[in-house]
């Protein structure tokens, strides 16, 4: 087997999509036949007048540097440049370096996740995407990023959309190029029917009002019999609230199920949990007890679990 089978071995498709892989095969690869002199003698035709394709196919031996180049901008890479990329593009996101923040243009937010991955790699970021069930309203809209263990520093992180967008989402994204911390990035997809929507997105937006309907400072069993009217599912969280004064207020929250609830109990605040469910936030009425450890009250968040 010759140095360029070995290495065309080494480009693997990602599984479930028509994109390769970007791997260090291929810009090896790409060396590879830049460097290789044509021979002496001229090549026919291939056989059936066949075409040349990515993946797996043989390439023949002789090509131009010129068409090599060709090749790299067709899988969606430059030819090396001993560094990152100032820009970046494939089918699911475009991404550009400008002096302190990083444009992100999403276009497909149901593509595979490697296919973002990589374009943040390109770039120079080190993180981690996970394409996630969203509320309607958020589909295709950059989260994070997320520093699970908490950002350290130095410098800032966020993400700021902007308006007008001619693709699904656009915004600015900036943090540290050389961060050493775990950061992970959400991209909102389509939730299935009546498959829960993560948290964290925009979730206080409108946390009074349910299409018309106020439910803060209502009874428990007002807002259910609203809620069951409208045919709708309710799961109940306890809203402990551990500080208060003029400027914010400190709470965490509970997941309980209904028999911890009483009728007479006040709603807070409310949020879609899924496309047939939603969520009550519940201040702790008489009987409710002590509050919990917020530690041992808090449920796995999306941005936890990086298996798929």
């Amino acid at each position: 087997m010759s140095k360029i089978d070995r290495m065309v071995s080494a480009i693997d498709p990602a599984a479930g999509s028509a994109e390769p892989v970007v791997s260090r095969g291929v810009y090896d690869l790409l060396e590879e036949i830049v460097a290789t002199p044509p021979p002496r003698r001229r090549l026919s035709w291939l056989p059936g007048g066949g075409t040349l394709t990515l993946g797996r196919a043989r390439w023949p031996v002789l090509i131009s540097a010129v068409t090599a180049l060709a090749v790299a901008v067709a899988i969606g890479v430059g030819l090396p440049s001993g560094g990152p990329a100032t820009d970046y593009a494939n089918a699911a996101v475009s991404i550009k370096k400008a002096d302190n923040y990083f444009s992100v243009t999403i276009t497909d937010p149901a593509a595979d996740y490697r296919r973002f991955e990589e374009a943040f790699d390109a770039v120079g970021l080190n993180v981690t995407v996970k394409v996630v069930p969203v509320a309607p309203a958020d589909v295709g809209k950059l989260i994070g990023p997320i520093v699970p263990e908490g950002f350290q520093g130095p410098g800032t992180i966020g993400v700021q959309s902007i308006e007008p967008c001619a693709s699904v989402f656009c915004g600015k994204v900036w943090m540290p190029a050389n961060l050493s911390q775990r950061v992970v990035f959400g991209v909102g997809r389509p939730a299935e029917p009546g498959e829960p929507y993560i948290e964290g997105v925009d979730d206080a937006r409108d946390e009074e009002l349910l299409n018309g309907y106020a439910v803060r400072g209502k009874t428990v069993a007002a807002v259910r019999a609203e809620l069951h009217r409208r045919g709708l599912k309710i799961g109940y969280r306890l809203l402990w609230i551990t500080a208060r004064n003029s400027d914010q207020t400190n709470w965490f929250d509970q997941t309980v199920s209904a028999d911890r609830i009483e009728d007479d109990w006040i709603v807070e605040r409310f949020r879609d949990h899924s496309s047939d469910t939603v969520d009550l936030f519940v201040i702790p009425g008489p009987g409710a007890g002590p509050a919990p450890d917020p530690r041992e009250a808090a449920t796995p968040q999306w941005y936890d679990d990086l298996t798929d």
